[in-house]
Protein backbone atom coordinates (compact mmCIF):
# COMPACT_ATOMS: atom_id res chain seq x y z
CA UNK A 1 0.00 0.00 0.00
CA UNK A 2 1.56 3.02 -0.67
CA UNK A 3 -0.36 5.55 1.15
CA UNK A 4 1.08 9.17 -0.23
CA UNK A 5 -0.46 12.61 -0.57
CA UNK A 6 0.75 13.35 -3.98
CA UNK A 7 -1.43 10.36 -5.37
CA UNK A 8 -4.22 10.97 -3.09
CA UNK A 9 -4.61 14.33 -4.29
CA UNK A 10 -4.13 13.78 -7.70
CA UNK A 11 -6.76 11.13 -7.89
CA UNK A 12 -9.00 13.65 -6.39
CA UNK A 13 -7.88 16.07 -8.89
CA UNK A 14 -8.95 13.61 -11.29
CA UNK A 15 -12.47 13.07 -10.18
CA UNK A 16 -12.99 16.69 -10.19
CA UNK A 17 -11.54 17.10 -13.82
CA UNK A 18 -14.00 14.33 -14.64
CA UNK A 19 -16.86 16.25 -14.00
CA UNK A 20 -16.05 19.11 -16.05
CA UNK A 21 -14.33 17.47 -18.79
CA UNK A 22 -17.80 15.81 -20.07
CA UNK A 23 -19.35 19.51 -20.31
CA UNK A 24 -16.26 20.95 -22.60
CA UNK A 25 -15.95 20.37 -25.86
CA UNK A 26 -12.69 18.66 -27.95
CA UNK A 27 -11.70 17.46 -24.74
CA UNK A 28 -9.92 14.33 -24.87
CA UNK A 29 -11.01 13.11 -21.25
CA UNK A 30 -14.74 13.32 -22.60
CA UNK A 31 -14.47 10.16 -25.13
CA UNK A 32 -13.24 8.11 -22.14
CA UNK A 33 -12.44 9.33 -18.63
CA UNK A 34 -11.15 6.27 -17.54
CA UNK A 35 -8.11 6.97 -20.19
CA UNK A 36 -6.95 9.32 -17.37
CA UNK A 37 -6.49 6.90 -14.95
CA UNK A 38 -3.41 5.60 -16.68
CA UNK A 39 -1.59 8.48 -15.49
CA UNK A 40 -2.41 7.70 -11.32
CA UNK A 41 -0.28 4.32 -12.29
CA UNK A 42 2.43 5.97 -13.66
CA UNK A 43 2.95 8.15 -10.73
CA UNK A 44 2.24 5.30 -8.11
CA UNK A 45 5.21 3.41 -9.97
CA UNK A 46 7.82 6.41 -9.57
CA UNK A 47 7.09 7.07 -6.09
CA UNK A 48 7.83 3.84 -5.38
CA UNK A 49 10.91 3.44 -7.51
CA UNK A 50 12.53 7.02 -5.29
CA UNK A 51 11.27 5.48 -1.76
CA UNK A 52 13.57 2.45 -3.08
CA UNK A 53 16.52 5.03 -3.89
CA UNK A 54 15.81 5.02 -7.76
CA UNK A 55 15.88 8.62 -8.25
CA UNK A 56 16.16 8.33 -11.85
CA UNK A 57 13.61 6.00 -12.20
CA UNK A 58 11.03 8.69 -10.00
CA UNK A 59 12.31 11.15 -12.72
CA UNK A 60 11.26 8.96 -16.01
CA UNK A 61 8.22 8.64 -14.50
CA UNK A 62 7.43 12.04 -13.00
CA UNK A 63 8.02 13.37 -16.51
CA UNK A 64 5.91 10.44 -18.63
CA UNK A 65 3.28 11.46 -15.59
CA UNK A 66 3.26 15.22 -16.38
CA UNK A 67 3.33 14.39 -19.87
CA UNK A 68 0.46 11.87 -19.80
CA UNK A 69 -2.01 14.79 -18.03
CA UNK A 70 -0.79 17.67 -20.67
CA UNK A 71 -1.83 14.82 -23.62
CA UNK A 72 -5.36 14.25 -21.86
CA UNK A 73 -5.87 17.24 -20.61
CA UNK A 74 -5.35 19.50 -23.19
CA UNK A 75 -7.88 21.75 -24.85
CA UNK A 76 -10.29 20.43 -21.44
CA UNK A 77 -11.84 23.37 -19.11
CA UNK A 78 -10.00 22.23 -16.12
CA UNK A 79 -6.31 22.21 -17.94
CA UNK A 80 -4.92 24.77 -15.75
CA UNK A 81 -6.49 23.34 -12.86
CA UNK A 82 -5.30 20.55 -13.11
CA UNK A 83 -1.98 21.96 -13.65
CA UNK A 84 -1.82 23.88 -11.23
CA UNK A 85 -2.42 21.04 -8.71
CA UNK A 86 0.61 19.72 -9.72
CA UNK A 87 2.88 21.95 -7.74
CA UNK A 88 4.37 19.80 -5.20
CA UNK A 89 4.94 17.27 -7.63
CA UNK A 90 6.96 19.33 -9.92
CA UNK A 91 8.71 20.91 -6.99
CA UNK A 92 10.04 17.24 -6.20
CA UNK A 93 11.32 17.00 -9.63
CA UNK A 94 13.25 20.42 -9.32
CA UNK A 95 14.77 19.02 -6.36
CA UNK A 96 15.81 15.37 -7.38
CA UNK A 97 15.96 15.71 -11.23
CA UNK A 98 18.75 17.17 -12.53
CA UNK A 99 21.52 16.37 -15.57
CA UNK A 100 24.65 14.27 -14.88
CA UNK A 101 26.65 16.77 -14.10
CA UNK A 102 24.91 18.56 -11.53
CA UNK A 103 24.69 18.24 -7.61
CA UNK A 104 20.81 16.59 -6.53
CA UNK A 105 19.62 19.43 -4.59
CA UNK A 106 20.20 18.35 -0.59
CA UNK A 107 16.83 19.16 -0.13
CA UNK A 108 15.52 16.14 -2.14
CA UNK A 109 13.82 13.32 0.20
CA UNK A 110 14.69 10.54 -2.05
CA UNK A 111 18.55 11.09 -1.22
CA UNK A 112 19.92 7.97 0.81
CA UNK A 113 21.38 9.61 3.67
CA UNK A 114 21.63 9.11 7.29
CA UNK A 115 17.97 9.88 8.08
CA UNK A 116 16.06 8.15 10.95
CA UNK A 117 12.80 8.32 13.04
CA UNK A 118 9.57 10.78 12.27
CA UNK A 119 9.94 14.00 14.79
CA UNK A 120 6.09 13.01 15.75
CA UNK A 121 6.85 9.57 16.93
CA UNK A 122 7.54 9.26 20.35
CA UNK A 123 10.06 7.85 23.02
CA UNK A 124 9.20 6.87 26.65
CA UNK A 125 11.06 8.15 29.57
CA UNK A 126 12.19 5.52 32.35
CA UNK A 127 9.29 6.83 34.23
CA UNK A 128 6.63 5.93 31.49
CA UNK A 129 5.74 8.86 29.81
CA UNK A 130 5.58 9.67 26.53
CA UNK A 131 8.06 12.18 25.06
CA UNK A 132 8.29 13.70 21.31
CA UNK A 133 11.12 12.48 19.25
CA UNK A 134 12.38 15.93 18.56
CA UNK A 135 12.00 17.27 22.46
CA UNK A 136 14.53 14.51 23.00
CA UNK A 137 17.68 15.93 24.75
CA UNK A 138 21.40 14.60 25.45
CA UNK A 139 21.06 13.13 29.23
CA UNK A 140 16.89 11.76 29.17
CA UNK A 141 16.23 8.84 30.02
CA UNK A 142 14.64 6.89 28.21
CA UNK A 143 13.47 2.80 26.76
CA UNK A 144 15.49 0.80 24.98
CA UNK A 145 16.49 -2.82 24.90
CA UNK A 146 19.88 -4.54 25.80
CA UNK A 147 21.88 -7.22 24.37
CA UNK A 148 19.32 -9.65 25.54
CA UNK A 149 16.33 -8.28 24.27
CA UNK A 150 15.59 -7.22 27.30
CA UNK A 151 13.78 -3.49 28.16
CA UNK A 152 16.26 -1.32 29.91
CA UNK A 153 16.34 2.51 30.58
CA UNK A 154 19.56 4.41 29.11
CA UNK A 155 20.35 7.68 28.09
CA UNK A 156 20.33 9.63 25.10
CA UNK A 157 24.15 10.72 24.39
CA UNK A 158 23.94 12.06 21.20
CA UNK A 159 22.06 12.87 18.10
CA UNK A 160 23.68 11.13 14.72
CA UNK A 161 21.40 13.28 12.24
CA UNK A 162 18.61 16.15 13.03
CA UNK A 163 16.80 17.82 10.34
CA UNK A 164 13.04 20.11 11.68
CA UNK A 165 12.43 21.68 8.04
CA UNK A 166 13.54 18.82 5.21
CA UNK A 167 11.04 16.21 3.81
CA UNK A 168 11.93 12.62 3.56
CA UNK A 169 9.79 9.54 2.79
CA UNK A 170 8.93 7.09 5.95
CA UNK A 171 7.92 3.26 5.88
CA UNK A 172 5.14 3.88 8.62
CA UNK A 173 4.51 -0.05 10.13
CA UNK A 174 1.23 -0.78 11.64
CA UNK A 175 1.25 -4.03 13.67
CA UNK A 176 -1.88 -6.41 14.73
CA UNK A 177 -1.53 -5.02 17.77
CA UNK A 178 -2.47 -1.09 17.15
CA UNK A 179 1.04 -0.22 17.51
CA UNK A 180 2.96 1.99 14.49
CA UNK A 181 6.34 3.36 14.27
CA UNK A 182 7.70 5.64 11.35
CA UNK A 183 11.08 4.83 10.02
CA UNK A 184 13.41 5.84 6.51
CA UNK A 185 13.96 3.28 4.13
CA UNK A 186 17.70 2.43 5.54
CA UNK A 187 17.07 2.39 8.74
CA UNK A 188 17.19 -0.52 11.10
CA UNK A 189 15.08 -1.79 13.06
CA UNK A 190 14.28 -5.53 15.11
CA UNK A 191 12.52 -8.12 14.41
CA UNK A 192 13.65 -10.58 16.96
CA UNK A 193 16.54 -12.97 18.37
CA UNK A 194 18.98 -9.75 18.01
CA UNK A 195 18.25 -9.63 14.24
CA UNK A 196 17.90 -6.06 12.86
CA UNK A 197 17.32 -5.33 9.32
CA UNK A 198 16.61 -2.21 7.23
CA UNK A 199 12.80 -1.44 6.76
CA UNK A 200 12.61 -1.54 2.64
CA UNK A 201 13.20 -5.19 3.56
CA UNK A 202 10.89 -6.20 5.92
CA UNK A 203 8.35 -8.69 4.62
CA UNK A 204 5.24 -8.54 6.38
CA UNK A 205 4.76 -12.64 5.30
CA UNK A 206 7.60 -13.39 6.99
CA UNK A 207 8.71 -10.85 9.82
CA UNK A 208 7.31 -9.53 13.00
CA UNK A 209 7.80 -6.74 15.17
CA UNK A 210 8.43 -6.61 18.84
CA UNK A 211 6.00 -3.89 20.57
CA UNK A 212 5.68 -3.47 24.49
CA UNK A 213 2.68 -5.67 25.54
CA UNK A 214 0.33 -4.72 28.10
CA UNK A 215 2.23 -7.03 30.69
CA UNK A 216 5.14 -4.15 30.38
CA UNK A 217 7.44 -6.69 27.84
CA UNK A 218 8.07 -7.65 25.01
CA UNK A 219 6.24 -9.62 22.66
CA UNK A 220 5.77 -10.53 19.27
CA UNK A 221 3.37 -8.42 16.85
CA UNK A 222 2.75 -9.65 13.58
CA UNK A 223 2.62 -6.54 11.16
CA UNK A 224 -1.05 -5.50 9.26
CA UNK A 225 0.27 -3.00 7.02
CA UNK A 226 3.44 -0.81 5.72
CA UNK A 227 2.57 2.23 4.01
CA UNK A 228 5.07 4.97 2.39
CA UNK A 229 4.53 8.72 3.37
CA UNK A 230 5.92 11.80 2.83
CA UNK A 231 6.73 13.43 5.98
CA UNK A 232 8.40 16.97 7.46
CA UNK A 233 11.10 16.40 9.94
CA UNK A 234 13.68 13.43 11.63
CA UNK A 235 16.14 12.26 14.35
CA UNK A 236 18.88 9.80 14.60
CA UNK A 237 19.12 10.19 18.61
CA UNK A 238 21.31 7.31 19.57
CA UNK A 239 21.36 5.61 23.30
CA UNK A 240 24.20 3.69 25.04
CA UNK A 241 22.60 0.84 23.96
CA UNK A 242 22.24 2.06 20.41
CA UNK A 243 18.42 1.31 20.38
CA UNK A 244 15.14 2.71 21.09
CA UNK A 245 11.57 1.75 21.87
CA UNK A 246 9.32 4.38 19.65
CA UNK A 247 5.84 4.52 20.06
CA UNK A 248 6.40 1.03 21.95
CA UNK A 249 7.87 -0.33 19.22
CA UNK A 250 11.49 -1.40 19.63
CA UNK A 251 14.21 -0.29 17.09
CA UNK A 252 17.94 0.12 16.38
CA UNK A 253 19.15 3.84 16.36
CA UNK A 254 21.50 3.19 13.64
CA UNK A 255 20.73 3.95 9.74
CA UNK A 256 22.27 3.48 6.15
CA UNK A 257 23.98 0.57 7.59
CA UNK A 258 23.73 -3.35 7.21
CA UNK A 259 24.22 -4.51 10.46
CA UNK A 260 23.25 -2.89 13.82
CA UNK A 261 26.35 -4.58 15.93
CA UNK A 262 28.66 -2.98 13.14
CA UNK A 263 26.85 0.63 13.51
CA UNK A 264 27.43 0.05 17.49
CA UNK A 265 31.07 -0.16 17.19
CA UNK A 266 31.50 2.40 14.97
CA UNK A 267 29.42 4.39 17.44
CA UNK A 268 31.67 3.80 20.52
CA UNK A 269 34.16 6.71 20.56
CA UNK A 270 30.55 8.95 21.23
CA UNK A 271 29.90 6.76 24.22
CA UNK A 272 33.26 7.04 25.44
CA UNK A 273 33.09 11.05 24.90
CA UNK A 274 29.51 11.16 26.67
CA UNK A 275 31.18 8.65 29.27
CA UNK A 276 33.52 11.01 30.27
CA UNK A 277 31.07 14.01 30.49
CA UNK A 278 29.66 12.28 33.09
CA UNK A 279 32.39 11.49 34.57
CA UNK A 280 33.38 15.39 34.90
CA UNK A 281 30.01 16.69 35.31
CA UNK A 282 29.75 18.81 31.90
CA UNK A 283 26.83 16.93 30.12
CA UNK A 284 24.56 19.78 28.80
CA UNK A 285 21.25 18.64 29.21
CA UNK A 286 19.21 21.65 27.92
CA UNK A 287 20.99 21.15 24.96
CA UNK A 288 19.07 21.41 21.72
CA UNK A 289 20.23 19.31 19.05
CA UNK A 290 21.27 21.54 15.67
CA UNK A 291 19.79 20.87 12.23
CA UNK A 292 22.72 18.59 10.03
CA UNK A 293 24.77 15.62 10.66
CA UNK A 294 27.16 15.20 13.40
CA UNK A 295 30.69 15.72 12.34
CA UNK A 296 31.76 12.45 13.74
CA UNK A 297 29.44 9.84 11.99
CA UNK A 298 29.61 12.29 8.18
CA UNK A 299 33.54 12.06 8.81
CA UNK A 300 33.34 8.20 9.30
CA UNK A 301 31.16 7.86 5.85
CA UNK A 302 33.02 10.31 3.55
CA UNK A 303 35.96 8.27 5.02
CA UNK A 304 34.72 5.25 3.76
CA UNK A 305 33.76 6.13 0.59
CA UNK A 306 37.38 7.34 -0.27
CA UNK A 307 38.23 3.89 -0.33
CA UNK A 308 35.89 2.79 -3.45
CA UNK A 309 33.85 -0.06 -3.66
CA UNK A 310 34.34 -1.21 -0.48
CA UNK A 311 32.26 1.19 1.23
CA UNK A 312 29.31 -0.61 -0.09
CA UNK A 313 29.84 -3.25 1.92
CA UNK A 314 29.09 -0.89 5.32
CA UNK A 315 27.14 1.84 3.99
CA UNK A 316 23.93 2.50 1.80
CA UNK A 317 24.68 6.19 1.59
CA UNK A 318 24.86 7.16 -1.97
CA UNK A 319 28.66 8.84 -1.60
CA UNK A 320 30.06 11.56 0.86
CA UNK A 321 27.99 13.56 2.73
Amino acid sequence: MYNHHILYLTILILCLFNFIASATPNCPVEADPTTILSCVAIDAVGLVQATKGNIRGFCTMAERFMECLKTKTRGCFGEDFVRGSLSELIELSQKCCVNKEEKVNEECPFITKPNCFSLTDMAKTSMGTEILIKDLKIGDQVLAIDYNDQIVSTEIISFLHYENNSQTFFYTFTTETGHHISLTSDHLIFIGNGTYIQARYVNPKLHNLYVIGNNGHLQSSSIRSIDVQLKQGYATPITQYGTLIVNNVSSSCYSSIYHHNLGHMAMAPLRLVHHAKQIFGIVNKNEIPKNGIHWYPKALNNFLHMLGPLANIFTTTMGQI
